[in-house]
C-alpha cells in the first residue's frame, strides 16, 4: 500500500515542490533514503514506481519509472527530461 509520505517522496525525487517553477519540475531523478524512507522506497518499488540503482555510502539511489513520474503529477516534456537522467 503506497502512503501520502511515498508520494511526497516521489515529488521531492522528481524535483516537485512549490518552491520550483513547474516547468522545471523533472529536473532531477533521484533519492537516497535513510530510516523510514528507505521502506518508502521499497514500497514504491514493489508498485513499479521507482527502480533501485547504484549503491551510495550506506543505502542506493532509487530512480523514478516513467510510471513514477506519471503518478506524481508531470506532463509529457517533464517525463522525458526526467527519464534522460
Amino acid at each position: 500500500m503506497i502512503h501520502d509520505t511515498d508520494m511526497g517522496n516521489l515529488r521531492h525525487m522528481l524535483g516537485i515542490g512549490s518552491h520550483i517553477k513547474k516547468r522545471q519540475w523533472g529536473y532531477r531523478n533521484h533519492f537516497a533514503p535513510a530510516g523510514a524512507d528507505l521502506q518508502s522506497m521499497e514500497r514504491l518499488e514493489s508498485a513499479g514506481l521507482v527502480r533501485k540503482g547504484r549503491a551510495y555510502e550506506e543505502t542506493h539511489y532509487y530512480h523514478a519509472t516513467e510510471a513514477g513520474c506519471v503518478a506524481a503529477g508531470l506532463k509529457p516534456y517533464q517525463i522525458r527530461k526526467a527519464m534522460e537522467l
